[in-house]
């Protein structure tokens, strides 16, 4: 008996604008709120696992050199670059959290943040705007949104994902059924334009040629 082949899961992901709609939520002025906008930049915008987060120490954090080092992950350590969108973030957290302390996300008073604590900020902000976030979910916006450069290939993003098979990293090449639909539509929107372009073209040159026969006519006519 022939196994079915199961279809590959597409992850579903955020926008670009919702992700932006999403980190504008927590307030700028409060302390909290700079560490919270950080978190979410961290996870949409670096890709990291939840606990990959929760473990990072100041050192792990390179603002200097553009670097976040991950240690000890699923496939060994690893290093992401900070993107211009999530180096301010950084920079403002780093400027306030509490000082002398291991790890960089913490509380107020310089505790290391839960994983819990973390997922349940996610959700509630998502339910702000009317959308199911959680970290593994940023973590997929960053990897979709990051393959669609054009200067990345696949086997980069597997380094920077930290995923030991390339199957892991792949699902991400896949379009998603809107994303094909709207592509086919345009496509075909394309064709009908082109077609039309044509038609006219063809058009402006009957007239053309008939304008000449009809001078051509004309001038015999007169002589």
């Amino acid at each position: 008996m022939i196994k079915k082949r199961s279809k590959t899961k597409i992850p579903k992901v955020l926008s670009l604008e919702e992700i932006e709609k999403l980190i504008s939520l927590p307030s700028p002025k409060a302390p909290t709120g700079i560490r919270n906008k950080a978190i979410i930049s961290t996870f949409a915008y670096a890709g990291l696992r939840a606990m990959e987060l929760v473990n990072l120490k100041v050192s792990d954090i390179g603002l200097k050199e553009g670097w976040i080092h991950i240690k000890g992950g699923k496939t060994g350590d690893r290093d992401i670059p900070i993107s211009p969108k999530l180096e301010p973030y950084l920079i403002s957290w780093n400027n306030i959290r509490p000082k002398h302390i291991r790890y960089f996300f913490t509380t107020l008073k310089g505790k290391r943040l839960q994983d819990r604590y973390i997922r349940e900020m996610i959700r509630r902000l998502g339910e702000k705007i009317d959308l199911k976030v959680y970290p593994h979910k940023l973590r997929h916006s960053f990897a979709t949104h990051t393959l669609k450069r054009d200067d990345i290939n696949t086997r980069e993003l597997q380094a920077l994902l930290g995923h030991k098979a390339l199957s892991s990293t792949q699902v991400y090449t896949h379009i998603e059924p809107k994303e094909l639909h709207k592509k086919l539509r345009e496509d075909k929107e394309k064709k009908k334009q082109d077609l039309n372009n044509l038609f006219q073209q063809f058009l402006n040159k009957q007239n053309e040629l008939a304008n000449q026969v009809k001078e051509m006519l004309d001038k015999a006519l007169a002589e």
